[in-house]
């Protein structure tokens, strides 16, 4: 086991025609190629609109090549849509949503081994989806953590849950109850799995369960002070110090950052999301 520093970027929200959180990403770069971590790890919403506009993914992928070491990444609802379910739904994650992102990341998860930990990365997205890659990755996730050997960090977009295991109300905030039992009891079996970081609500919480570092990120890209899921919103990143078994969490905040406040979009059914990437970008004349 050695010491290494691992950086968690998550919610970039990237977008050549619509480059609202483009400066973001720049500053966020600097930030990151200053500290010089041993790998990167970015947990989703890579793109703005990536499943209604492949050029945000072919973008995303572009940007991501910039970052200054090895990196690996998993996608978000803004890269290949929704887990759908009956609670409402807009942009649903679909056989040819996925394939549009493979076609250009190849793989929507990934393995990586760093300093004697294991790291796997998952597709959220798939986790209550029903389609064929959810059964798919599941296999894969099974095979993996038995060919693992010493600690493990899991990585994925959607937390696993807003404040207990238990959690029965479905919503677009967490995995749903059924896929994350099934999950949380794959983890709960294998006493190695030390460690689960997410992205998705724009906040920074860390919770301790059942023996597992729960670690949510925050975004780089915006905040929204509409909702308050218990985690502190601030436009930034993470920065995961490992020394053997043992891992530290520092947040980064980089002094030019701009905490951007989407508040105004949630103020409307369907999200105002939805209204802002069919807009064209101001041009400057």
């Amino acid at each position: 086991m050695s010491t290494f520093t691992l950086v968690q970027l998550s919610d970039i929200h990237l977008s050549r025609s619509r480059p609202f959180f483009q400066f973001n990403y720049d500053i966020a770069l600097e930030a990151v190629a200053d500290i010089e971590p041993d790998v990167i790890v970015v947990t989703g919403d890579l793109a703005l609109n990536g499943p209604d506009d492949a050029d945000d993914i072919a973008f995303a992928a572009s940007q991501l090549e910039r970052l200054p070491a090895a990196w690996h990444a998993v996608p978000g609802n803004h890269d290949v849509g929704l887990v759908p379910f009956d609670g409402g739904l807009h942009q649903a994650i679909d056989d040819t949503r996925l394939a549009a992102y493979k076609a250009v990341f190849e793989e929507d998860r990934f393995v990586t081994k760093v300093g004697g930990w294991t790291f796997v990365g998952l597709n959220s997205q798939l986790l209550g989806s029903g389609l064929d890659a959810e059964g798919e990755q599941e296999d894969w996730l099974a095979a993996t953590l038995a060919a693992a050997d010493g600690p493990i960090g899991l990585f994925l977009h959607y937390p696993l849950f807003l404040e207990s295991p238990d959690e029965a109300v479905d919503s677009h905030s967490v995995v749903r109850p059924a896929p994350r039992r099934r999950l949380l009891d794959r983890l709960a079996g294998d006493k190695r799995v030390r460690l689960v970081g997410s992205g998705h609500l724009h906040q920074e919480k860390r919770m301790d369960v059942g023996g597992i570092q729960y670690q949510w990120a925050p975004s780089t890209a915006f905040i929204t002070t509409e909702s308050d899921h218990g985690g502190e919103a601030y436009a930034g990143f993470l920065v995961y110090r490992f020394d053997g078994e043992t891992v530290s969490v520092e947040r980064v905040e980089p002094r030019w950052m701009i905490n951007h406040d989407i508040r105004n979009w949630g103020r409307s059914e369907p999200h105002g999301y939805y209204e802002i990437v069919k807009r064209p970008f101001p041009a400057i004349l």
